[in-house]
């Protein structure tokens, strides 16, 4: 039997991002190439995580209802967010590798700047401050749980009370 995926499942989730987000070097001075690349092991590692727990879900469609299914969306909105920050960490670690000086910055080839460490360390940690602000937002966005999805049944009203009229009197 597989187990659902419920919002403590998101904020698990979240709550990785999170630490993970608060560990990225924001100045050039912090960068390490090898640091980079277990930043980037570790956030495959929980995308692929992810991506599994949603695919173990689906094996057995009729058994995901509604509100697991919501949850199942936030959660596949959530990939999509940390492949972006995937591919931003990527990016820099191309930086940080021989294609640095031809994708870095166009026509660096023939500039002083093209073997500078601090060029690429600044470049670096540009990308790290960008990855870091997609998984905080990826994060909060598996926190906050949407209104419901149902329109909430109407509130029953009573008509508004008329005014009683007393009769008329006739007079004799």
């Amino acid at each position: 039997m597989v187990s659902s995926i419920s919002q403590t499942t998101l904020d698990h989730l979240a709550r990785r991002l999170d630490e993970l987000a608060a560990e990225f070097p924001t100045r050039p001075e912090a960068v390490a190439p090898v640091t980079l690349a277990d930043d980037i092991a570790t956030l495959s590692h929980h995308l692929q995580h992810a991506v599994e727990r949603a695919q173990e879900r689906f094996t057995a469609p009729a058994t995901v209802h509604g509100p697991e299914r919501l949850v199942l969306v936030r959660l596949a909105r959530a990939t999509a967010g940390m492949a972006h920050a995937l591919d931003t960490l990527a990016e820099a670690l191309t930086y940080a590798t021989t294609g640095f000086q031809r994708e870095a910055v166009p026509d660096l080839a023939h500039s002083h700047l093209r073997n500078d460490p601090q060029v690429l360390r600044m470049l670096t940690a540009e990308k790290y401050v960008a990855a870091r602000a997609r998984l905080r937002n990826t994060a909060a966005d598996l926190r906050t749980a949407p209104p419901s999805a149902r329109p909430s049944a109407p509130q029953a009203t009573r008509p508004a009370a008329r005014p009683t009229l007393a009769p008329k009197r006739t007079h004799p």
